[in-house]
């Protein structure tokens, strides 16, 4: 499945730095994720925005940048205008990216229930 290839180095389970489990922690706390910084539902490159030195805002969200290409929320459509914005490129995007997502997202996720 080389679609998915990309996001396996992020959930590479290894020694983290201390200070960085501790960082991840306080962030899974508040928001309310798993404690697992490892756990393949997350979508999100933690290590990365760690290393940036990002933090949550006021909506107890991390900066868009850090989703992975799977991420539920990366395209979103405006209700105004009906168009369609990536979130982590915060560019404009077309419809057909978001259905290819939401494929590729949907087998991404079966291979994970195979797992568990």
């Amino acid at each position: 499945m080389a679609i998915l290839d990309f996001l396996s180095k992020p959930f590479e389970p290894g020694e983290d730095d201390p200070e960085f489990l501790d960082w991840y922690s306080n962030i899974a706390e508040k928001a309310n994720i798993s404690s697992d910084p490892n756990d393949p539902r997350h979508y999100y490159d933690y290590r990365a925005a760690y290393e940036s030195g990002a933090g949550l805002d006021e909506r107890k969200h991390l900066p868009s940048e850090f989703k992975h290409d799977l991420h539920p929320n990366r395209y979103i459509i405006d209700k105004k205008d009906l168009s369609i914005h990536d979130t982590k490129y915060d560019a404009p995007a077309k419809f057909e990216d978001m259905i290819l997502q939401a494929f590729q997202r949907k087998e991404y996720e079966e291979s994970i229930w195979k797992n568990d």
